[in-house]
């Protein structure tokens, strides 16, 4: 037994919607006055503002919720949030957990361990139901999720699984309130939930900006935040502004205090301006890769995969349209993730061995420069989600450039995030980019890499590596643990099944006035509750 002790969218319809029921008090938060407002410039609308069901809302998302469990981000311990204690048993097929007293959420309704149980039972009944794979991930082998007394919450799994209690402490594990959990997910996706944490949903204007409160009486931050009581701000608005220029420049006119994703364009822009600073947010999870259709035809052939692994200069990518303080990949996740090796040889730019890797399998360098083998051109296309906030296209026409000296067409093909949901879905799509997620455990990497889990759908099943992902779930002693993922990660790499490219950090700008900002659990999910404005 282990314990621990107790430490120290679907868019919203209409142009404006006001979100009911998501304020304390008779949503007396809604009039908030003209006390500290910070103002975030981010590069794209939710397309759901419900965190459990779209991982790419963290910012959104995390602002209202709260969850079980922390992170120490110095010693990567985790630490009580939600839950005062916890213990597991059977060989990790138990998990209790010590709810803290006396908290509420942001409608007046009490946490208990019934809620947290319905909460447990709410994501695995969505899990299965396909709108939320993430969650579903972590819930693997769930059986069923119990309140033992008013205080005390089990959960139980019919097979061991080892990151549960990390698990925790991710936003998709954000504990709502029991009238969010009675709503649909289309409902959820459109109005948002309703949480526990530092800040409330107050308005939206669909395409435009995302409005909050500060929530009045909250008091139980972890430790990891370095702050109690209520938020420091006021008010916090995140807007929408698409181009990296126009975040930039807005920053630097005054109309934004913080501006997400900047590129070395943005970086560029700010020199010289005294009152800003660029400030890299790291992460903590799978980077930024290239995750090739294993069922395409043509992606299906190793030595392309390989010849791709070695036939870009990320070094070179990186600092050229990326800045100061991404570095390029050098594993599967990056180098803050408790399973980082440095694995740089695996994935080598090597272009002659690139050439001599194609060249082995019959890949012939036909007229026109493009490779043949038979009747089939070496030849896909990368579909990109196009004004991404992780990446730049001229990034993606770098790397074109690159693989066409090698014989490789690449085509590329900008589409929308509901168009990429729906080639996923399809599994008629040939290399996607695969933006980092962020989660500090290996199943972070099984989320991606297990054909099994994975939410690409169409990859052809690879037994050894699926199972080896597998086992490592089940495996709670962590030296073990850790050799099972290193032998599936070096198969991964060495049959090109992903092609790391870039740390999944973001570079920000940020005005001089902003204090306390910090990232202790990842870049897409930075603690506002503690900001000051001076």
């Amino acid at each position: 037994m282990t314990r621990r002790p107790m430490v120290g969218l679907l868019a919203a319809l209409g142009a404006t919607v006001l979100l009911a029921g998501c304020a304390t008090g008779g949503n007396a938060e809604s009039a908030a006055g003209p006390g500290a407002h910070l103002r975030v410039a981010y590069g794209a609308y939710p397309d759901c503002l419900d965190y459990a069901q779209s991982n790419p809302v963290a910012i959104f998302g995390r602002q209202v919720l709260d969850t079980l469990l922390s992170v120490n981000p110095g010693s990567g311990e985790l630490e009580p949030y939600l839950a005062e204690s916890w213990k597991v048993d059977d060989g990790g097929r138990s998990y209790e957990f010590t709810i803290r007293q006396g908290v509420t959420f942001s409608n007046g309704e009490r946490l208990t361990a019934k809620v947290v149980a319905d909460n447990f039972a709410t994501l695995w009944r969505f899990a299965e139901q396909g709108v939320s794979p993430t969650a579903g991930a972590y819930l693997r082998g769930f059986d069923r999720a119990e309140a033992v007394d008013e205080r005390t919450v089990r959960v139980v799994f019919t097979a061991p699984n080892a990151g549960f209690l990390q698990a925790n402490t991710e936003g998709q594990f954000g504990v709502i309130a029991p009238a969010s959990l009675a709503r649909t997910p289309e409902q959820r996706c459109a109005e948002g939930t309703i949480g526990s944490g530092p800040f409330v949903l107050d308005r939206t204007v669909p395409g435009e900006r995302v409005e909050y409160v500060k929530r009045a009486g909250y008091n139980w931050a972890p430790t990891a935040f370095g702050r109690t009581g209520e938020a420091a701000l006021d008010r916090l608005t995140i807007q929408i502004v698409p181009e990296e220029s126009g975040r930039a420049a807005g920053l630097i006119a005054g109309d934004y205090d913080v501006a997400y994703s900047i590129f070395q364009t943005g970086v560029n822009q700010a020199k010289g301006h005294a009152d800003v600073t660029s400030v890299l947010a790291p992460n903590r999870g799978v980077v930024n890769s290239f995750l090739p259709n294993t069922s395409d035809p043509v992606l299906a052939d190793p030595a392309v995969r390989q010849a791709l692994q070695h036939g870009i200069n990320r070094q070179e990518l990186v600092s050229s349209f990326y800045g100061s303080g991404v570095e390029p990949a050098t594993d599967v996740v990056s180098r803050g993730h408790p399973y980082y090796r440095d694995r740089s040889d695996l994935i080598r730019y090597d272009p002659d061995l690139s050439r001599r890797i194609l060249d082995d399998a019959g890949w012939v360098v036909g007229a026109d420069g493009v490779r043949v083998k038979g009747e089939r051109r070496l030849e896909f296309s990368l579909e990109f989600v196009s004004g991404s906030i992780g990446a730049v296209q001229s990034g993606w026409e770098y790397v074109q450039t690159q693989l066409k000296e090698l014989g490789i067409a690449l085509r590329l093909a900008p589409i929308s995030t509901a168009q990429q949901t729906d080639l996923r879905n399809s599994g008629k799509w040939q290399l996607a980019i695969a933006q980092g997620a962020a989660r500090g455990d290996a199943d972070g990497i099984a989320a991606y890499y297990s054909t099994r889990l994975t939410v690409y759908q169409g990859l052809a099943p690879r037994q050894e590596i699926d199972d080896l992902l597998a086992e490592q779930a089940g495996t709670l002693d962590q030296d073990r643990r850790h050799q099972i993922v290193d032998e599936a990660v070096e198969k991964i790499l060495e049959e090109g099944y992903g092609i790391p490219l870039y740390d999944s950090s973001q570079v920000l700008l940020v005005r001089n006035s902003v204090k306390g900002l910090t990232f202790p659990i990842n870049s897409w999910e930075p603690i506002f509750y503690r900001v000051e404005k001076s």
